[in-house]
């Protein structure tokens, strides 16, 4: 099998479940490191317009959305399992509240203390462009900037119940961690790696302790790699990886159909190409780019919506 590459930046949230989900499964990856706003060339020229970050790369073919990465890494590396089939409703519960926990936690890192710290981090001068970039994602979606407002409604309830939960089993699920654990964990790291806003996880004794508990996983065995590299193996690879589910065609929609596919919350540039696969779990567009070579982009299903292009 190829090896695992990971499009990624170091302040992302969703790239830390994913490089700690590595760290989890101790695997060996490589770490291409992508811009944090637009322009990103190199990476739209494998995704074919999708710029959320992560990214992950296995020969020529582009998995976009971690809820698909997370299926990914648990076929092609099963054990220890993210989803195990005695926990499956549980770990679907939770995936479902991850965008609700994520909306509560931006506004907290987004107060004056927190955006005092995100500019020393990222550079007085690179803020304003990435408050424009940030109101651009979120254009055309059905999804609005997270707001104060809900954050002041989610943000403290739904920690506390980690925090209580905590109290009696080491990780949210049981003995062992679940996908719900990494769900919680890099909303909770978002918040904690920034001096101005840690403090708000203070009264949550038993999640900070469960915190440690999830850093000790480390990020598996990374090793860098450049974008021209990353570029060089999706044009040198011939073989693709195996498609997720059995076939279930979009209505009106065939295999070999000209379409685009997008997000429908929010980042929602299109991606066009030739319809390959569509399951309940994932949809894959073949498409063709002059620096990438003949690439498969993959997405799930839920969230994203695919349509018939001339």
């Amino acid at each position: 099998m190829s090896e695992i590459i990971l499009h990624h930046y170091e302040g992302s949230p969703y790239s830390e479940k994913i490089r700690t989900i590595f760290g989890y499964k101790k695997l060996a990856w490589r770490s291409v490191t992508t811009p944090a706003i637009m322009p990103k060339p190199e990476l739209v020229a494998l995704t074919g317009g999708y710029r959320r970050a992560p990214v992950l790369q296995i020969g020529r073919d582009i998995y976009c959305d971690t809820r698909l990465m997370v299926r990914l890494l648990d076929r092609l590396h099963p054990e220890p399992a993210l989803v195990p089939a005695s926990l499956k409703a549980s770990c679907m519960a939770f995936a479902s509240l991850e965008q609700t926990l994520f909306f509560a936690t931006v506004p907290v890192v987004f107060q004056p203390a927190g955006l005092k710290v995100m500019a020393e981090q990222l550079g007085a001068e690179v803020m304003p462009k990435f408050s424009e970039d940030r109101k651009l994602l979120f254009s055309g979606g059905t999804s609005h900037r997270p707001s104060a407002a809900f954050s002041r409604l989610n943000f403290l309830p739904l920690f506390h119940a980690a925090d209580v939960q905590l109290a009696g089993t080491p990780f949210l699920l049981g003995q062992t961690p679940t996908v719900a654990d990494f769900i919680y964990y890099h909303c909770a790291w978002f918040v904690l790696r920034n001096s101005g806003v840690a403090g708000s996880f203070d009264p949550f004794r038993n999640l900070l302790t469960w915190v440690e508990r999830m850093k000790a996983f480390g990020h598996g065995t990374p090793a860098p790699m450049s974008t021209a590299e990353a570029l060089e193996v999706a044009r040198g690879t011939a073989q693709g990886q195996s498609f997720d589910g059995p076939l279930v065609e979009p209505e009106g929609l065939k295999l070999g159909q000209r379409v685009s596919v997008c997000a429908t919350d929010y980042g929602c540039d299109p991606v066009t190409g030739t319809l390959v696969h569509a399951s309940v779990f994932e949809l894959a567009v073949k498409r063709s780019d002059e620096r990438a070579g003949e690439v498969v982009v993959h997405f799930p299903r839920e969230g994203f919506r695919v349509f018939a292009v001339e």
